[in-house]
């Protein structure tokens, strides 16, 4: 075979020639990343599934992110608020379920939109159409049958959302009368705190059962309000210059001597009118004006003295920090900063020297630490602030919270180990604070940490339990010996309410519906409907408070505050005519009246969850099992497998 290839060099190089062609062209046509071949498969590959049994290909979901760039371009108002052109899923789910409600037209449908859409912009039908084929890649009658499912979506939400409109004018005003009707009578709240219910004392397995619970849940943010979270601490230390100390350096300056204070009178007489008016000698001379003049020169002293340390402590400050570098305005401190910093005390001491005053004073939140609402709450520091950052004034509190250690803020920055600036107090003293350790929000290490919230918060549930067991035998004891009595009973008072509503008129007109406030409760919703139920469901003919105790007493568990609430109707005032009226042919009111029905707010039904969860999609191959299908790190979940694809991906 060599001998040939040898003596035949030219046949040699034609079979090389149409060797190599054929391997190019076999090459590029069984090649599985060539883009013929790979178009051809991904088209035809299924992409997901719903749970009725259709499946929807690569193929499809290429033309639903072409229907997307449509739409997007149409800017219809339903489609923006429920942000349906964000992705493929979320379009397809909502066309599918209008073409089975059979509100999806045809082409025509699509192109009489279009043409409306031509004639109210004023613009040329066929560039409109254009338009949407050049941004979407689509034929014209492509567009037309999108448009089309987009008005078959537009009615699909329509219907839903104006049911409450269907409402009759006679259950709208049974839901106003019950809204608005006004109860008023007394009222005992038996809680787990104030009320005397002995418990037992709770046992260090329960204490550590209930921090594990809730330990790294915020203070009242967990079930009951429980929560045991410890917020950012801090330790801090400030100085303080007060402004008596300002006052009596400058008192003893020469600039309130005789002759200053009779210069400034000379040249500044027509501050001083009403001496100048006066009628007497005296009043009319600088010895008539001498304690007007004083006043106001050591007030103006006294502002300039403060200017001056201000600048002082802040050039003292910045010159301590020379040379230090900066990243995105915080400073890279050393890791001896804490030793080789310029410590307060030494500042303390160089504004005495500078200003010939008495040193500042020196403070410390002492060995424990401090939460940036307790900084707050320190007399003075707490209420002193600084314009440094801008023209809202910022306090100590809201310093030591915006640290870089605590997450920063764009707002304005600040740093362990940085002083502040200088920040001045509501009775004129300025003060100087930083910051020397921190600690950050965790959930407490040890019961003993938050003992003593986990005792109360145990022996609330424990009372509030006791109290919801005896519910029978608490009624009897309110309707036998009266509110009174009960109250007393429990070491508690009996407060009462006048006109409490499920919520008010000016609110309803707005879609709001905010109950009215129970004494010693606050806003429950769930107590205050049990409340006017009863009232409205109270025989009428005669007085209220005429009936029975037994009918107008009735206790009521408010399981979310730990509380059982004992309840004597007084009376009951009707709504008026006048108010239900306007309520009548308010939408807002109509779909409160809707949800009050059982169903919730008609949009959600349209949310990408609901939808997928209502329609079962499934992702065929979803993204963490193409990215890795070997690895699992506990994060995969039947919601990873349902996760949307976003468009353009």
């Amino acid at each position: 075979m060599l001998k040939f290839f040898r003596k035949n060099e030219k046949a040699s190089r034609w079979i090389l020639i149409v060797g190599m062609t054929l391997l190019m062209v076999s090459w590029l046509v069984f090649d599985q990343s060539s883009t013929f071949l790979t178009e051809t498969m991904t088209g035809r590959a299924a992409w997901a599934t719903t749970v009725d049994g259709v499946t929807i290909t690569e193929g499809d979901r290429m033309k639903m992110q072409q229907e997307l760039r449509a739409i997007s371009l149409i800017g219809d108002p339903t489609v923006r608020t429920l942000g349906v052109e964000k992705d493929p899923v979320h379009w397809f789910l909502l066309v599918n379920e209008a073409q089975r409600a059979g509100l999806v037209g045809g082409a025509a449908d699509g192109r009489a939109r279009i043409a409306e859409m031509a004639t109210s912009s004023k613009v040329p039908e066929g560039n409109l159409l254009g338009a949407l084929c050049r941004e979407s890649g689509m034929t014209p009658t492509e567009v037309f049958e999108t448009v089309a499912k987009l008005n078959g979506v537009d009615r699909y939400v329509d219907l839903i959302i104006s049911g409450p409109s269907r409402l009759s004018a006679t259950r709208i005003e049974q839901s106003a009368a019950a809204m608005l009707a006004a109860v008023s009578g007394e009222i005992v709240v038996l809680d787990g705190i104030k009320s005397k219910v002995e418990v037992p004392a709770p046992s260090e397995s329960a204490l550590a059962a209930q921090l594990a619970s809730f330990g790294a849940i915020v203070a009242g943010e967990g079930t009951n309000g429980f929560g045991y979270r410890l917020p950012d601490r801090a330790k801090i230390e400030w100085l303080t210059v007060p402004a008596a100390s300002i006052s009596t350096l400058v008192e003893q300056s020469p600039a309130l001597s005789n002759i200053e204070l009779r210069k400034y009178w000379l040249e500044h007489q027509t501050e001083f009118v009403a001496a100048a008016l006066s009628t007497t000698a005296e009043g009319s001379t600088f010895e008539g004006s001498r304690e007007a003049v004083r006043a106001k020169v050591l007030a103006a002293t006294i502002a300039l003295k403060r200017s001056e340390i201000t600048k002082f402590v802040s050039d003292r400050m910045q010159l301590s920090m020379r040379g230090i570098p900066q990243v995105n305005g915080y400073y890279n401190l050393p890791a001896d900063w804490a030793t080789t910093g310029l410590p307060l005390a030494t500042l303390a001491s160089e504004i005495a020297a500078k200003f010939g005053m008495t040193a500042p004073l020196l403070s410390t939140n002492g060995e424990g630490w401090i939460s940036p609402n307790e900084v707050g709450a320190i007399p003075g520091l707490g209420t002193a602030t600084t314009n440094r950052f801008g023209t809202q004034p910022v306090n100590a509190g809201q310093l030591v919270q915006a640290l870089r250690e605590f997450g920063g803020t764009p707002t304005f920055v600040t740093q362990v180990g940085i002083t502040s600036p200088v920040l001045e107090g509501l009775t004129g003293d300025l003060y100087v604070m930083r910051t020397t350790a921190i600690e950050a929000s965790s959930a407490p290490s040890t019961v003993d940490a938050v003992r003593d919230a986990l005792i109360a918060d145990i022996n609330r549930s424990a009372r509030y339990e006791k109290l919801a067991g005896s519910t029978a035998a608490i009624q009897t004891e309110a309707v036998d010996q009266g509110l009174g009595a009960l109250a007393a009973n429990y070491g508690v008072t009996v407060e009462a309410f006048k006109d409490l509503r499920q919520s008010d008129s000016q609110f309803l007109q707005y879609g709001l519906k905010l109950p009215g406030q129970l004494p010693g409760l606050g806003s429950d919703a769930p107590v205050v409907k049990a409340i006017v139920d009863r009232a409205m469901s109270l025989p009428t003919g005669r007085a209220i408070a005429d009936l029975p105790l037994t009918e107008r007493t009735l206790v009521i568990p408010a399981a979310d505050k730990l509380s059982l609430v004992i309840v004597r109707i007084d009376s009951l005032m009707p709504m008026t005519q006048e108010a239900v009226g306007p309520l009548l042919a308010n939408q807002r009111f109509r779909t409160i009246v809707a949800g009050d029905s059982g169903s919730s707010n008609p949009t959600e039904l349209f949310q990408l969850d609901a939808l997928i969860k209502r329609n079962g999609f499934k992702l065929v191959n979803p993204p963490k099992e193409r990215a890795d299908d070997d690895a699992d790190d506990g994060t995969n979940s039947d919601a990873a497998s349902t996760a949307p694809v976003k468009a353009g991906s």
